[in-house]
C-alpha cells in the first residue's frame, strides 16, 4: 500500500473518532510529500468542512476540480458544503452538470435526490433514483439514491399514519414502501464480492425493515384495515 493510501486510511479513522485537528495535520504533512494527490486534497477539504472552515474547504474542493472536473468525491464535498451554506441552487447545478458527463456517479445522484426532496420534488427524485438502478443495477452503489429516498418517505408516511391511524391509503403506501426497501436489500445481497461493512449494513437494515413490517401488519386489525392480497403475499414471501 502506498504511503498516501496508508495516511488516508489513518485519517479516516481519526475523523471517525472526531479527531479532525490531528487528521488535518497528518493530511497536510502527507500533501507536502505528495502534492498532486487529489484524494488527499479532497480529504483535506472534507476535514476543513468538518472544522467549519467553509471558505478554506471550498477553495480546496475547487482546486481539486480545476485539476480533475470529474473527481466525484470533490464534487460531493463541495455540493454538500454549498447546500449547508444555503447555496442550494449552486449545489444542484453542480450535481446536474457533473451527472451529465458522469451518469454513473452514484454519490452525486444521491446528493441531488436529497436536494430534490428538500424542495418537495419527490416524484423527480424517485424517477432519477429508479432510473439509476435500471442503468447500473449490477452495481451496489446504484441503489443508494432510491434506498435513501424511500427511507425519507417512510418517515413521512409513519408520521402521517400516526396522525390518521385508520387511513388505508397511507397504510398501504407505507407497507409498499417497506416491502420495496426489503426487495432492494435482497437484490444487493444477491451480488458477489460485497464488502463486509456493506453486508453488515444490509443485514441490519433488513432486520429493521422486517420488524417494522411485522409491527405494521399486526396493527392492521386495530386500525380496521384489510391488507390488500398482493401486499400480504409479498410480505409472506419474506417470512
Amino acid at each position: 500500500m502506498k504511503e498516501s493510501d496508508k495516511v488516508l486510511k489513518e485519517v479516516s479513522q481519526l475523523c471517525d473518532d472526531e479527531r479532525e485537528l490531528e487528521a488535518e495535520v497528518l493530511v497536510k504533512e502527507q500533501l507536502a510529500a505528495d502534492p498532486d494527490n487529489l484524494d488527499l486534497m479532497t480529504k483535506l477539504g472534507v476535514i476543513q468542512a468538518r472544522l467549519c472552515n467553509d471558505h478554506e474547504a471550498e477553495e480546496t474542493f475547487r482546486a481539486v476540480l480545476v485539476r480533475d472536473p470529474n473527481h466525484e468525491d470533490a464534487i460531493c464535498g463541495l455540493g454538500r458544503l454549498l447546500d449547508q451554506a444555503l447555496r442550494t441552487d449552486e449545489a444542484e447545478e453542480l450535481y446536474r452538470s457533473f451527472l451529465e458527463n458522469n451518469p454513473g456517479g452514484h454519490c452525486a445522484l444521491e446528493d441531488l435526490c436529497r436536494i430534490l426532496l428538500s424542495e418537495d420534488q419527490t416524484e423527480h427524485a424517485i424517477k432519477l433514483a429508479r432510473n439509476q438502478i435500471k442503468q447500473y443495477g449490477n452495481t451496489p452503489g446504484a441503489f443508494d439514491a432510491l434506498r435513501y429516498v424511500l427511507h425519507i418517505l417512510e418517515d413521512d408516511l409513519e408520521e402521517e399514519l400516526n396522525d390518521d391511524r385508520e387511513n388505508k391509503e397511507i397504510f398501504t403506501s407505507l407497507m409498499s414502501n417497506l416491502l420495496e426497501q426489503v426487495e432492494l436489500v435482497d437484490r444487493i445481497q444477491s451480488m458477489n464480492n460485497l464488502s463486509e461493512e456493506l453486508q453488515t449494513e444490509l443485514d441490519d437494515d433488513r432486520t429493521r425493515l422486517l420488524s417494522e413490517l411485522e409491527h405494521l401488519v399486526k396493527s392492521a386489525p386495530g386500525r380496521n384495515i384489510s391488507i390488500p392480497s398482493n401486499l400480504q403475499k409479498r410480505f409472506s414471501d419474506f417470512r
